[in-house]
């Protein structure tokens, strides 16, 4: 556009110096090296123009031919670069047909060229990681860093992110821990931490990161992720407590517990647990009793009902005045084997028999027709207890194959 409003401008202006010109044409006379030439002003603008055109095309061949050499060089960087990304593209379809070893070797062979060589590097630690060469990938990491700097802690999250998902968690924790130092907002790098500690039940790290997330807004993280991360840390932390017999810890991180958390029935599972494994079952009889006068659940009530009581007389009594509250939510087969659980304690074999007659014959938990089976042995029913010995462990094979694996640390239930 300006170069058409230029050569209108001119061609405006010569028009104008001719038609000013054409009346009283004038003369010039030019005197060059011995050389004379005489001719109008009109004549004299004309040949300026013309001279202004042959300039400007001798200038333009001139800049072509000395210019040849950067139009190889840039026609010859297209080819490579082309070549470079097509190769890209077959290392990248290598890689989907499992051929890690090609598709690694067709990553790195002309990334120099590439338009973006950095994603070259991200084909090929996907290769070396599909092969289980962990050092080779971290070596290849380092590389970048030199390299491409800019880019080097993305392929460290892709890096991470890899290791998790091949519950590497070494290397994984490490560079996530690196990165979480280097950029300590940034909201992928501290989930993408949090959810590596949490699958590697790395708990005190966990503890230790969890009031960063509180502070982050960020829509990947939901209250359900909090809630989880949460529970795992306490859980976790309770059974390294068990396993290096710490009751002083447990009780001062029983007291940590949030309030969001103190009524989780599997928490308190996880509590009372840690404390019959630590030989203070009167501890766990307590915590769980709490829970129940505040909110009286099933869940509660089974595993209420898996520690010994040091009164089985008070227990049956206390148990009587849970189901009978209005707020209490306890199902059939609970409030029968509860009942029928207490009266064994108490050697009423036959307030226990009578309690689980009615759901023995609907389909009964493994709990129940154990302690049927028990009854029936005390009773000198051997055939009895066979068939429900055997029951039970039918029941128990079944809910098993039905039941699927959990994340995180277990939750075995205290239920007999």
């Amino acid at each position: 556009m300006k170069r058409l409003a230029l050569i209108v401008l001119i061609l405006g202006l010569a028009v104008t110096a001719g038609l000013y010109f054409m009346r009283d044409p004038g003369t010039a006379d030019i005197t060059l090296l011995g050389w004379q030439l005489q001719t109008s002003a009109l004549g004299l603008l004309a040949l300026l123009f013309v001279a202004f055109i042959v300039l400007t095309l001798i200038w333009r061949i001139m800049a072509s031919v000395l210019n040849i050499p950067t139009f190889w060089r840039q026609r010859s960087a297209r080819q490579k670069r082309a070549a470079a990304d097509e190769q890209l593209l077959r290392a990248w379809a290598e890689l989907e047909r499992g051929r890690f070893e090609v598709a690694g070797k067709l990553a790195l062979t002309q990334h120099a060229h590439a338009s973006v060589p950095p994603l070259h590097y991200v084909v090929a630690a996907d290769a070396l990681l599909a092969r289980g060469e962990t050092l080779a990938a971290l070596n290849l990491l380092d590389e970048v860093r030199h390299s491409f700097p800019r880019f080097a802690d993305y392929l460290a999250l892709h890096l991470a992110n890899r290791f998790r998902a091949q519950h590497n968690f070494p290397p994984a924790v490490e560079l996530l821990q690196n990165l979480a130092t280097r950029h300590p907002k940034d909201e992928a790098i501290i989930c993408a931490f949090a959810e590596t500690l949490y699958t590697a039940a790395d708990w005190d790290k966990l503890r230790t990161l969890m009031p960063v997330l509180r502070r982050l807004k960020w829509p990947s993280l939901a209250e359900q992720d909090l809630y989880r991360y949460e529970l795992g840390v306490y859980r976790g932390l309770m059974a390294a407590m068990v396993r290096a017999k710490q009751p002083d810890q447990l009780t001062a991180l029983w007291i940590d517990v949030p309030k969001t958390l103190r009524m989780d029935a599997s928490l308190l599972n996880a509590a009372a647990r840690a404390w019959m494994q630590l030989g203070q079952p009167a501890q766990a009889e307590q915590l769980l009793e709490k829970a129940l006068n505040h909110t009286c659940t099933p869940e509660l009530l089974r595993h209420w009902l898996a520690v010994p009581p040091a009164n089985p007389v008070r227990a049956r009594a206390r148990f009587q005045g849970w189901v009978n509250q209005p707020n209490c939510t306890v199902d059939e087969p609970t409030r029968a084997y509860g009942r029928a659980w207490l009266a064994w304690l108490n050697d009423d074999l036959d307030g226990a028999q009578q309690a689980l007659a009615p759901i023995l014959n609907d389909q009964p938990d493994v709990p129940s027709l154990k302690l049927a089976a028990e009854i029936a042995q005390r009773q000198r029913d051997s055939v009895q207890a066979l068939a429900l010995y055997t029951q039970a462990f039918n029941r128990l094979a079944l809910e098993s194959k039905e039941i699927p694996p959990r994340q995180g640390p277990s939750d075995q239930s205290l239920v007999p």
